[in-house]
């Protein structure tokens, strides 16, 4: 349990490592490279779906793709721009073109880009059992050598998800550094249905073609959702602000940290349906893109210094009380989702509502599974803001988490939390107790 957790505040990092393209590029507030993993995860398991891959392969390709990064960093932009000034006003110069390398030079880059980041992977696999790591390796290998069908196409929409990242940044105009990545998407994209989902893209940001365009309504309506499931990287969870957290995780960042512990401690879980839970931890909190993040049954004040006092003790209700309050919230979501999935293809509509009904419902074993671990991956969160601020009030989510959580490994690892970020503060009140402060 040691070593996994070690795992877990690794990865961690991720929710506040910006992507470096986007630093280099000069954009306020950046995407981390836990939310773009999260965007990625969330276009490959539609795509994938709609291209008859094997869907919970493709996801795990996608989550697992840049955790190396925690030690290796985000270098691509660096390997494409080997010498970029350090002045701003040069690298903007620079970094307006795209860089034309000789196919030598790209394939010497991309050798130290390889070795670098599996240095990187194997580092941080140390930390999880052989079995396992030896999987999530062997998947990222996937994805760096194209060595399966969802290898190539979870590679390709890797770019895909970056290029319309970048349109969100950047817009269409020639003379931003935006329209760059179309040359980068184009160099590898070669899947027939990701071409097509390239055209869907340019007439929907550019409005005219180039070449033929067959109008296809169901990849046009999966951009959309897309672009509506985007808003939640830059969706700060509610809680951490009206806490005084500064900087906070957001929703996306909640979501990559759940789908990743929803994979390390269901794999341990042979009565639950592994993907069918994966599924679950990426689009349980999708209703956010129109409700914003609830945080029921709390209820906060105006008064922004009033907030915090709030959470000093978890709200003691009766059973109907609770049972309005469940009422309202699922009611809200329920709207929420069912105008997110409107314009989709009715079976990934019906999945993706029965996904999330099913989380809210509580009953089946996959949902009970996955509520526990959205309780962990917030408690996780909490004890490192807390880790920062002492005096934060953390002690609704240890109750929280106690009331809601039964399956034994997560038990377990509760204890291993506990251990790791309280016994160094209780062996020092009981020296200061006894022995004083000198």
């Amino acid at each position: 349990m040691k070593n996994l957790l070690k795992f877990f505040l690794e990865t961690e990092k991720l929710k506040q490592m910006p992507r470096t393209g986007w630093v280099l590029r000069n954009i306020k507030n950046p995407e981390t490279v836990a939310e773009h993993t999260f965007g990625l995860t969330i276009i490959s398991g539609l795509l994938a779906k709609k291209r008859s891959l094997n869907v919970k392969r493709a996801i795990l390709i996608a989550l697992f793709h840049d955790l190396c990064e925690v030690f290796a960093g985000d270098i691509t932009p660096f390997l494409y721009y080997p010498h970029l000034p350090k002045n701003r006003e040069g690298r903007k110069k620079i970094l307006m073109k795209w860089a034309r390398l000789s196919q030598k030079a790209k394939q010497k880059l991309g050798k130290i880009k390889f070795k670098k980041e599996k240095e990187g992977c194997l580092k941080l696999i140390k930390f999880l059992k052989p079995d396992l790591g030896k999987k999530l390796l062997s998947l990222w290998i996937n994805y760096e050598k194209g060595t399966s069908r969802e290898g190539k196409f979870v590679n390709q929409l890797n770019r895909i998800e970056t290029l319309i990242q970048s349109i969100e940044y950047f817009g269409i105009e020639d003379k931003v550094a935006g329209t760059n990545w179309w040359e980068w998407t184009e160099e590898i994209a070669e899947d027939p249905l990701l071409l097509d989902f390239l055209k869907v893209i340019q007439k929907r940001f550019y409005g005219k073609m180039v070449g033929e365009y067959k109008k296809d309504k169901e990849l046009e309506n999966i951009l959309d959702f897309i672009l509506k499931i985007n808003k939640l990287k830059k969706m700060p969870r509610t809680t951490w602000v009206s806490m005084g957290i500064k900087n906070p995780e957001t929703v996306a960042g909640h979501t990559f940290t759940t789908t990743l512990m929803t994979w390390v401690f269901g794999i341990e879980r042979k009565d639950i349906d592994l993907e069918k839970s994966l599924k679950m931890a990426l689009c349980h909190e999708f209703p956010s893109v129109y409700t914003g993040d609830l945080i029921t049954p709390f209820i906060l004040p105006k008064e922004e210094k009033e907030k915090r006092k709030v959470f000093e003790r978890w709200p003691r209700l009766g059973k109907k009380e609770k049972e309005k309050i469940f009422f309202e919230d699922y009611q809200k979501e329920k709207k929420a989702i069912e105008k997110l999935t409107q314009k989709l293809e009715q079976n990934l509509k019906k999945e993706i509502f029965g996904l999330w009904d099913e989380y809210k419902m509580n009953l089946t074993p996959e949902a009970r599974f996955v509520n526990q671990i959205n309780v962990l991956a917030v408690l996780l969160e909490a004890l490192l803001y807390q880790k920062k601020d002492k005096n934060l009030p953390i002690g609704w989510i240890w109750e929280w988490a106690f009331e809601k959580c039964e399956c034994p490994i997560i038990l377990k690892f509760l204890e291993e939390l506990k251990e790791k970020f309280y016994q160094k503060s209780l062996i020092q009140r009981v020296f200061l107790k006894f022995w004083g402060k000198t």
